[in-house]
């Protein structure tokens, strides 16, 4: 009973820091597939969220050795990740190597062009990776729901951690709510509205008293999320993303990688439509801000930034920042 009291303790105290730094770095530049490891998903129940009203509960675990941004063993509520999208003929899904210092050959090629002058929009961009957040959860819509007990929610960082670190932070007094703690922390509603790539949005984001504190059942229940991803190799990536072995290096240095503009319906954004051979373009001025503010650095930042019509400029420029 003590060693589950100072685990509950340990977790009040990570959990603290890691709400902050979540909402320090909430605005920083981050379906059909995934990039779950096929073989620990057995048994492991996933949800996505459909249209309409949902509350949830996450509970925090432990990270383990492949959390980019937790030592391992200490306590954690998000998995916070960058992944690439949309890589080669099969639309793929591939973990970045980077976030763990190590090469990858998606963001070799991305800075190639962007030394090479090619079009941000077009050529660049679809090659940055997309900031993903993964969670344990008990979905409390309903009995039948919450009866499933712990489920992992996977989802862009955009429309849930963004929102979560910047509702956490008390306006007054400077101090945070750590909503996943498991004794004093709250529920999470939000709705979802729209299907498809275009109209998908997930809003109204807030907190709500929990009727009961998390369960030792529920918190034994979460799992080491960072245990359930694919982190592919160098040369995995390479060939998924060219088409070719890396070993192949002559032709490499020819070869465009793959792609593929059929387009597929996804919660967030159809797959861009890229140039099978790069070419070179005149850079474009940054445009600027309609409201007098620091454009790509100052987004969401104020209340003009909801409605903005260079909403979409200014992300894209804070994301190459």
């Amino acid at each position: 009973m003590a060693k589950r009291i100072n685990m509950r303790d340990k977790m009040k105290k990570s959990l603290g820091k890691r709400t902050q730094e979540s909402h320090k770095n909430r605005d920083s530049g981050g379906g059909i597939k995934n990039y779950f490891n096929e073989s620990k998903m057995e048994g492991v129940s996933t949800w996505w969220a459909g249209k309409g009203d949902h509350i949830i509960d996450i509970i925090p675990y432990i990270a383990g050795k492949h959390d980019p941004r937790n030592e391992e063993g200490e306590p954690s509520y998000v998995l916070d990740i960058e992944v690439h999208r949309y890589v080669g003929p099969m639309d793929d899904m591939v973990v970045c190597l980077e976030q763990y210092g190590k090469p990858c050959p998606i963001c070799e090629r991305s800075r190639e062009l962007n030394r090479e002058g090619a079009d941000w929009k077009t050529e660049i961009k679809p090659l940055k990776p997309s900031r993903r957040a993964m969670y344990n959860v008990i979905v409390r819509d309903d009995g039948e729901m919450e009866k499933k007990g712990v489920q992992v929610f996977e989802i862009a960082h955009w429309f849930m951690e963004r929102h979560l670190a910047k509702i956490a932070k008390d306006p007054r007094g400077g101090g945070f709510t750590v909503f996943s703690d498991p004794d004093e922390g709250k529920s999470i509603s939000f709705e979802r509205t729209g299907v498809g790539s275009e109209n998908t949005m997930y809003g109204g984001h807030r907190f709500a008293d929990r009727p009961n504190p998390i369960s030792d059942e529920e918190l034994d229940s979460a799992y080491c999320l960072d245990d359930l991803i694919e982190i592919k190799d160098y040369d995995e990536i390479y060939s998924i993303f060219y088409g070719e072995s890396s070993d192949n290096e002559e032709d490499a240095d020819d070869t465009e990688p793959n792609t593929s503009n059929e387009e597929i319906e996804d919660e967030e954004e159809a797959p861009p439509k890229r140039r099978n051979k790069s070419k070179k373009s005149k850079r474009k001025r940054a445009p600027k801000c309609p409201h007098g503010f620091v454009i790509g650095e100052d987004i969401d930042e104020y209340d003009e930034c909801e409605e903005c019509e260079k909403w979409d400029e200014c992300n894209d420029i804070a994301d190459a920042m």
